[in-house]
């Protein structure tokens, strides 16, 4: 088991750094061992469409070699939506996955991560038929990234963020559906505790389809009472991730867990704090 962070928990507008060098330092001086880059976030602002090889190597020279680029993520235009009938705007979507490909490459990560944005049905569109466009393209798009020997990972999100795999349920089935092993799942266990409510069941569901594990803690599991805002470091909140981690090892998952939880004024001890409660739950579980 690895030990990471994303980026954006310390990036701006959520986190404290202005830079990558800023992030990168902190992520050091916590002794992380992983981390996945948020591309689009205003401290990184790396642009896909407008990126060349000069400026990927000058960002990875300020990453020291004992930390590992593991994903790419807070990457995907709110504006590209995956699902349209537009040749242009496919072509579009399609050119722009392939500059993401490029970029997790050069970076050596090993997946790219799909969030929210851009993959709902839109308005005035059959929900079926929009899922059936959405697994067209991530079909296309897996293909290319066979030739990177990346992945695509889909991750859960909130009901008002995304209209399509917000359960467990829901991504396994677009998972299946796409039938890839290019196009797998990062459990995201703050919105699995929210979608799913039992998360160690939906975590034995989703079994060999987890490639990633993101982690916070929550304040309370009714989000119509206890909100979204705090997204706690894990321990700070409701979840048992003694049972969290025990189901984990049950479905032979021993990759990174990677936080993505706020940190607030004194990142560097909220991180310590979290790598050693992470130590402990995992030897506990």
């Amino acid at each position: 088991m690895k030990i990471g962070v994303h980026g954006v928990a310390l990036s701006l507008p959520f986190g404290k750094g202005t830079n990558p060098e800023e992030v990168i330092n902190l992520v050091t001086q916590a002794e992380m061992q992983c981390i996945t880059i948020p591309i689009k976030s205003p401290t990184w602002h790396i642009d896909p469409q407008s990126l060349n090889d000069t400026k990927i190597e000058e960002m990875k020279e300020k990453i020291p070699s004992k930390i590992q680029v593991t994903g790419i993520g807070y990457n995907w235009p709110n504006e590209f939506n995956m699902i349209t009938d537009s040749t242009a705007e496919w072509k579009r979507n399609i050119d722009y996955a392939n500059k993401l490909l490029e970029i997790a490459s050069w970076f050596n990560a090993n997946h790219i991560v799909i969030g929210a944005p851009g993959r709902s049905v839109p308005a005035g569109v059959s929900y079926d038929e929009g899922v059936r466009k959405l697994v067209k393209f991530f079909k296309e798009v897996c293909d290319d990234a066979e030739s990177f020997d990346l992945m695509f990972c889909i991750e859960h999100s909130r009901f008002s963020r995304a209209n399509i795999g917000n359960t467990t349920k829901g991504l396994i089935d677009l998972i299946d559906a796409v039938d890839s092993s290019r196009f797998q799942m990062i459990a995201q266990i703050h919105d699995m505790a929210i979608n799913d409510l039992d998360v160690s069941d939906a975590i034995r569901m989703a079994g060999e389809r987890i490639k990633q594990v993101h982690v916070a803690d929550v304040s309370g599991l009714n989000p119509l009472e206890d909100g979204w805002s705090s997204l706690l470091l894990p321990g700070m909140g409701v979840l048992d991730f003694d049972e969290i981690f025990r189901a984990l090892k049950d479905v032979g998952y021993d990759g990174e867990i990677c936080l993505e939880a706020l940190l607030g004024d004194d990142p560097i001890s909220a991180l310590k704090y979290y790598r050693k409660n992470i130590e402990e739950y995992w030897i506990q579980a």
